[in-house]
């Protein structure tokens, strides 16, 4: 059970790098041209974001369902670049975070 709630990824993010995790470096995002989306989803299935990625300007930009495990953890939930839509993306992490845990 997590006790604290997230409110962005800005949350996320402070705990991450306190805990050491360099996922949110400027360098790690320019090296996977990475964005990553405010929206947190987060419920009984546990903490959830998105990110999308984009190999370079001849391709276009796919989306990847992220879950917060803290203190600093961050694990990609299914296939790196899964999505072609955010939206697609967005409706899974949702799922995701409403699931009960068994």
């Amino acid at each position: 059970m997590i006790d604290q709630k997230y409110n962005s990824t800005d949350d996320i993010k402070l705990q991450a790098e306190e805990n050491g995790s360099h996922f949110f470096s400027e360098s790690t995002l320019r090296f996977f041209n990475s964005r990553i989306y405010s929206t947190v989803y987060q419920g009984p299935g546990g903490i959830y974001f998105v990110t999308s990625e984009r190999i370079d300007t001849d391709h276009p930009r796919v989306f990847t369902v992220r879950q917060f495990q803290p203190p600093g953890n961050i694990k990609t939930v299914g296939e790196f670049q899964q999505y072609k839509r955010a939206e697609a993306a967005r409706k899974a992490a949702k799922e995701l975070a409403e699931q009960i845990q068994e």
